[in-house]
């Protein structure tokens, strides 16, 4: 059912995971009213959506979680590592239910047009189902890897099979059994699928296109032990998580030696002593590597060592020369795609009913009745499955028809370059509140802690504004054009500067290439952000 007239609101949140359910509980306590939308028809996010099989996070799931509540603390425990996705979405569930917020959550209601009025100082929104709500502030959580991108390849309307994308699963999980089955796609998604697929397919073709660089997660169940050291220690690992002394990504166990050298130089090792502590990360599990050594990303040296060592392991996994070939990365710098973390990837690739087919040099030309034709080759299945990515930090915003001043949209704003301030707030854009966005570091930390934190962050401007009679708040363009440069300076001197990658947005056709997220860390963001707050939220403009 629509509602006849708007809904007048203090504000709307848009999306229903991490960070859209806490900012919807932060706004409530504030007094305000609120409605989060989801378009799904429950909580999660991009964990709702992505339900494949095989999907779980690849950042531990002790810190995969809020830290807000000492109520959600002390009453859920996570039983494995690395949490599936029924597990997170349970988890989210349960603090929706903890702290009552899915009474104020509009399910089944995507969003598809938002127009500021600049006379009356509000955002009009509207859902595909019809219904309109009138917000004062509008605060964007549709999370920044949600918007799913197709491949690039013409015809797939004329495939007859069952096809797929990993994040646009159904509810009820196909059946592939006895099924000849093809997967486009090895990135984050492709390398958890794809071994459990293959156990049930009479025959699995692996497309690779750009292979990437994978750890083993080396997941387990938590023990009891586990558990109570947790208890223990929770409050100190947070703490380090904060100033980047971990970051979730596999050293939440790791003890102090194995974590000291990521303050130190590769060349301050010798190259024995370096390729030990390569080993012992890689034994370890999770994307411990990247910060093996201070300096990966700018002494491209190391950084080739650390591909050599992990192209090695390839070679040693899979049996097939050729096969371990398709697999490998070459030409790229380690860093430059975010490393894969699943279990039994490449020993997949052993099994008598698993093929990869490089299509790097020759790309899959067409989908056809009965497949996919590579190099005048039709490969016939019976499922085809899209790993094909996402339009990551700026795809879930530039799918709607977003309206600023001046009638500008911010799909055209944003169509040179996804320029932001603090990746928080857009120019032309008042009240327009963002987490995760672009020029924000969320996809290259720890998203939940980077979400938490803006959440705070936003919350507080907000109060500002309140506690101050003040109802708008837009961007000044020349702090937006000075942070979108120190966003980019960040990178110079990196292997950053060479990626080719969802990182800059060249994996969708057409979009603007530039680093999308801000690669200097949690800590230096949180310096910024804060030292603008304490200058009454400087490179803002109130009225």
């Amino acid at each position: 059912m629509t509602n006849s007239e708007p809904i007048v609101l203090d504000a709307l949140v848009l999306g229903g995971g991490f960070g859209g359910i806490h900012m919807l509980h932060q706004l409530r306590e504030m007094g305000l009213t609120v409605v989060a939308l989801e378009a799904g028809t429950g909580v999660g996010g991009a964990w709702y959506w992505n339900r494949y099989p095989g999907a779980r996070c690849d950042i531990e799931s002790l810190v995969y979680c809020y830290s807000f509540s000492p109520i959600i603390d002390d009453e859920w425990s996570w039983t494995e590592r690395y949490a599936t996705q029924p597990e997170i979405v349970r988890y989210i569930n349960f603090v929706c239910d903890r702290l009552d917020l899915r009474k104020d959550i509009c399910f089944n209601s995507r969003l598809v047009k938002a127009t500021f009025d600049e006379e009356a100082g509000f955002w009009t929104l509207h859902t595909e189902n019809g219904d309109v709500y009138r917000a004062r502030h509008f605060v964007s959580s549709a999370g920044p890897i949600s918007e799913p991108i197709w491949p690039d390849i013409p015809g797939r309307e004329k495939f007859k099979g069952e096809i797929y994308h990993t994040a646009k699963w159904p509810q009820q999980e196909p059946d592939f059994r006895g099924k000849r089955v093809g997967v486009i796609g090895t990135g984050s998604s492709g390398t958890q699928l794809i071994p459990l697929v293959a156990e049930q397919a009479k025959h699995l073709t692996v497309f690779v296109r750009t292979p990437n660089f994978y750890a083993n997660a080396n997941n387990r169940p938590l023990t009891d032990s586990d558990q109570a050291w947790w208890m223990q220690n929770r409050t100190r690992i947070r703490e380090r998580l904060r100033t980047s002394e971990i970051v979730g990504s596999g050293d939440v166990f790791m003890n102090e030696g194995m974590l000291a050298t990521r303050l130190r130089k590769g060349d301050e090792y010798s190259e024995n002593e370096r390729r030990e502590i390569l080993e012992k990360r890689w034994q370890f599990g999770g994307a411990t590597m990247p910060r093996a050594f201070v300096d990966i990303l700018t002494n491209h040296e190391l950084n080739d060592e650390i591909s050599g060592f992990l192209r090695a392991k390839i070679a040693h996994i899979i049996k097939d020369p050729a096969t371990a070939e398709i697999m490998t990365p070459r030409n790229i710098y380690f860093g430059t795609k975010r490393i894969c973390v699943g279990t039994n990837f490449y020993e997949t690739f052993n099994r008598p009913n698993v093929t990869a087919v490089g299509v790097k040099k020759t790309p899959i030309e067409r989908f056809s009745e009965k497949g996919l034709v590579v190099d005048g080759k039709e490969h016939e299945f019976d499922v085809i499955i899209c790993a094909s990515g996402f339009d990551a930090l700026t795809g879930a915003l530039t799918v709607i028809d977003i309206h600023g001043v001046d009638g500008k949209t911010i799909k055209d704003v944003w169509s040179k370059g996804s320029d932001t301030y603090l990746g928080i707030g857009v120019a032309g854009f008042p009240n327009l509140h963002l987490i995760g966005g672009p020029g924000s570091p969320s996809v290259l930390v720890n998203v939940v802690m980077a979400n938490e934190y803006q959440v705070g962050w936003i919350s507080r401007r907000i109060k500002y504004m309140r506690d101050h009679g003040l109802t708008r708040v837009d961007v000044d363009p020349d702090y937006q054009a000075k942070w979108s440069q120190t966003v980019k300076d960040v990178i110079q001197g990196t292997v950053l500067v060479s990626a080719d990658s969802w990182y800059v947005g060249t994996n969708v056709p057409g979009k603007a290439k530039g680093i999308l997220a801000y690669a200097g860390g949690m800590v230096n963001y949180k310096q910024a952000c804060d030292a603008a707050a304490e200058r009454k939220y400087e490179g803002f403009v109130f009225s």
